[in-house]
C-alpha cells in the first residue's frame, strides 16, 4: 500500500481490522501456493527412493515411498483404510477425491515427505526411511518407519509435525508419544525383520536381498520431528537444489531434528528393552551423521 493511499485516522476512529486479517490470510494462501509447486519433484524423488529399496526388497515400497499394504489381511485392511478416509472426508464435506487432492498439498503431508527425502540423504545406504503404511498410519499414529538394514531392526516409528508461528515444540505430540512409549513402545503392522536364514560373507556386511522379510513388529520407540512452515520451505528448495547432495541448510536441519530426538529420550524414564533399543537408535543415527 502507498503512502498515498494510506487512510487517515482520527482520535476516536474505529479502525477495521479486518482488512489486515485478509491481507495476512492471502499472504499465507500464497506460501501454501508456494509449496504445492515442489509436489512434482518430491513425487519423483519419493519414487527414486522407493524404485532402489524395491532392489533388494521387491514391492515392499509403494511408488510414494510408503509401505505396502499386502498379505493374508490385504483386503481387510484396504477396507478399514477405506473407512478411515470416507469418515475424514464426510466430516469436511467433501469428495473422497477432493479430500485426498487437498491431503495431498497440505502443508503437514509435505513436511512428513521433505523429512523423508532428507534422512534418506542423510542416512545413506544403511537404512530404509520409508512413510508407514497408510493402516498404521492411521492405527498405530507412526508416520515414518526406519529400517536398519544390517539387522533389519526397525529402529524407530516417526510422527512428523508442522509448528506454528511461535511455537517451539508441539505439547500435544509430546504427550501423544509419550504414552505410547509408556505402553511399550508403538507397534508396527507392515514393518520388517531380517530372515534368520541371512548369510553374511567376508565380501558384505549382509546381504539383504531375499533374506528382509514383511513382519509385525512391537516396542518401537517412537518419537517426533517438528519443523515450522517456514524451514519447511527452505527445505523444500534446498532438496530442489540439491538432489544429489546434502546442503548446508539440510545439515543444520538434520542436527536439529537429532537433538530433539536426544531431547525426547532424555525426558523418558525408560527401561529394558525400550531403553536399549532407543540408546541403539541413536548412536546408529550419531555414526550414520558423522560418516
Amino acid at each position: 500500500m502507498g503512502i498515498d493511499n494510506f487512510p487517515v485516522y482520527k482520535p476516536g476512529d474505529i479502525i477495521d481490522l479486518s482488512r489486515f486479517e485478509k491481507d495476512k490470510r492471502e499472504k499465507e494462501l500464497t506460501k501454501e501456493k508456494n509449496l504445492e509447486a515442489y509436489i512434482p519433484l518430491l513425487n519423483e524423488l519419493l519414487g527414486n527412493i522407493a524404485e532402489k529399496n524395491n532392489v533388494d526388497f521387491p514391492g515392499f515400497l509403494d511408488s510414494d515411498n510408503r509401505i505396502s499394504v499386502n498379505g493374508a489381511d490385504l483386503e481387510k485392511d484396504i477396507a478399514s483404510i477405506n473407512k478411515v478416509e470416507s469418515s475424514f472426508s464426510r466430516r469436511e464435506g467433501l469428495s473422497r477425491e477432493v479430500w485426498s487432492r487437498n491431503k495431498e498439498k497440505d502443508p503437514s503431508n509435505l513436511t512428513e515427505i521433505a523429512i523423508t527425502i532428507l534422512l534418506n540423504k542423510v542416512l545413506g545406504d544403511d537404512f530404509i526411511v520409508a512413510r508407514s503404511s497408510k493402516f498404521d498410519d492411521y492405527k498405530h499414529g507412526v508416520d515414518q518407519v526406519i529400517i536398519y538394514k544390517p539387522s533389519g531392526e526397525v529402529v524407530c516409528g516417526i510422527d512428523e509435525v508442522i509448528l506454528k508461528t511461535g511455537d517451539h515444540d508441539s505439547e500435544s505430540k509430546s504427550e501423544k508419544l509419550q504414552k505410547i512409549m509408556e505402553s511399550g513402545g508403538a507397534t508396527v503392522k507392515y514393518g520388517a525383520r531380517l530372515d534368520s536364514s541371512v548369510v553374511k560373507t567376508a565380501e558384505k556386511k549382509y546381504d539383504i536381498k531375499d533374506h528382509l522379510v514383511r513382519s509385525h513388529v512391537s516396542n518401537v520407540p517412537a518419537f517426533y520431528m517438528a519443523i515450522s512452515k517456514l524451514e519447511l520451505g527452505e527445505l523444500l528448495e534446498n532438496i530442489k537444489n540439491s538432489p544429489n547432495q546434502i546442503s548446508e541448510f539440510e545439515w543444520k536441519t538434520f542436527n536439529k531434528l537429532f537433538e530433539s530426538l536426544e531431547s525426547q529420550a532424555s525426558k523418558q524414564n525408560l527401561e529394558g528393552d525400550l531403553k536399549i533399543k532407543t540408546e541403539s537408535m541413536l548412536a546408529k543415527f550419531k555414526e550414520a551423521k558423522e560418516q
